[in-house]
């Protein structure tokens, strides 16, 4: 029971901020052989119908032109990858999208959701699989517009930005990571560059 406990206060995010923080570790050591258990909530109380999910009579798909997207529009980019700050428990492991709440948060690629959760320091969040076993997260959402198994397209909208979770204003927390768990991400930017997307802020 200790040790199950100590597992636990190990994997929560400590404080509040722009992003739980925005997943322990640096990406340089992550979980990827972790069997079983949800890949991505630390506390995934609600995920059985209680999250915010609109209506399946709510069409989620906007393609766009290129192959590849940003996750949002309107943005200023706020805490970066690896930022240092009382906000994490370790370094940032995303890059945050300062948007207004309820701002259309969209699949950067083709893919497969591989999770939705709520419940944990990320808030309302999906996690996208894409070819080649490439793995997005945005987290920090007030509504959710897909659900676990749905096909995206670059540009389908994943659901709206908000603010909850552990944070101190509305963002989204876009997320790059070499396999579904946390511990294994990788600068966003820099991906998000080279599959030819344009990024103001």
């Amino acid at each position: 029971m200790l040790s199950a406990l100590l597992v636990l206060l190990t994997a929560v995010p400590s404080g509040a901020g722009s992003g739980p923080g925005d997943g322990p570790g640096d990406g340089r050591s992550g979980r990827g052989d972790r069997g079983g258990g949800d890949p991505v909530a630390v506390d995934p109380s609600g995920r059985d119908g209680h999250c915010p999910v609109a209506r399946r009579g709510r069409e989620p798909h906007h393609r766009t032109g290129g192959p590849w997207t940003a996750p949002t529009r309107g943005y200023w980019l706020s805490a970066g990858y690896a930022a240092k700050g009382d906000h994490w428990a370790h370094r940032h492991t995303g890059q945050d999208f300062a948007v207004p709440t309820d701002t259309p948060v969209y699949s950067v690629g083709p893919g497969t959701v591989q999770a939705t959760t709520c419940g944990d320091g990320f808030g309302n969040q999906v996690v996208v699989r894409h070819p080649g076993g490439v793995y997005t997260q945005y987290a920090h959402l007030s509504r959710i517009d897909v659900r676990r198994g749905d096909r995206v397209f670059p540009g389908t909208r994943l659901g709206l930005s908000g603010a909850t979770g552990n944070v101190t204003g509305p963002h989204l927390h876009f997320e790059v990571r070499r396999t579904p768990y946390l511990g294994s991400s990788v600068p966003p930017l820099p991906w998000l560059r080279k599959k030819d997307v344009r990024l103001g802020g």
